[in-house]
């Protein structure tokens, strides 16, 4: 330890001695040279902070919300792609109140979100068309049996089939046609939608016995 301590005191007094034969103007030029590059370093930082994001990265956010939109996200992966909506008004609006770092932050998550709705969109897309071909199936199903009751009202305990389940078994010839036309060419939302509004008919029939839950009868 007093070994360190002796290098120690010899490396100080050799500074010292560098300094004390150095001439005062160049110590001076020196720290004014520090100082100088630090004051730049400042006002680089604030100008950064301040200038905001690039026209650059504005356009990245926009054509990548774009894209999302070509490829359907807000059909497929609506969450994620109006989270992209969302974070991309809110930068608009911070740039408009020149809140520039939290304005870049926006843009960044948006650019991000719509990014990620562009990936999500073919497997939810998959996903939507296996349910949209089940419900097509269990529909079918569920349909002749409204047919028959429909047919033959009078049972043991008879009851009026409701107007919306006559008015589907009248229709549903032609939607079960229309349905696997939709999803054939892609519009798989369009026909998921419109099966989900059959489901609702069909699921107040089921609440008033008239049709088998599918799968009650396995």
């Amino acid at each position: 330890m007093e070994k360190v301590i002796e290098v120690f005191k010899s490396t100080m007094e050799k500074v010292v001695e560098v300094f004390k034969s150095m001439d005062i103007r160049y110590i001076y030029g020196f720290v004014g040279i520090v100082v100088v590059l630090l004051i730049l370093n400042l006002i680089w930082v604030i100008f950064i902070r301040k200038r905001g994001p690039s026209p650059e990265e504005v356009k990245t956010a926009e054509m990548a919300l774009s894209e999302a939109k070509q490829k359907e996200a807000d059909l497929y992966a609506p969450d994620e792609y109006q989270r992209a909506e969302d974070s991309l008004a809110k930068a608009t609006h911070l740039l408009a109140a020149k809140e520039y770092g939290k304005a870049k932050k926006a843009l960044e998550e948006a650019t991000g979100q719509a990014r990620k709705a562009t990936k999500a969109v073919e497997e939810n897309k998959a996903k939507m068309k296996a349910d949209d071909e089940r419900m097509l199936s269990d529909f079918n199903r569920q349909v002749d049996e409204l047919k028959i009751r429909a047919a033959k009202p009078g049972t043991d305990t008879p009851r009026k089939v409701p107007r919306e389940a006559q008015e589907l078994v009248g229709t549903w010839e032609i939607m079960k046609m229309r349905i696997p036309d939709l999803i054939q060419r892609g519009r798989i939302r369009e026909a998921h939608d419109e099966l989900k509004t059959i489901e609702g008919v069909l699921n107040d029939a089921q609440r008033q016995e008239f049709i088998v839950q599918p799968g009650a009868d396995k």
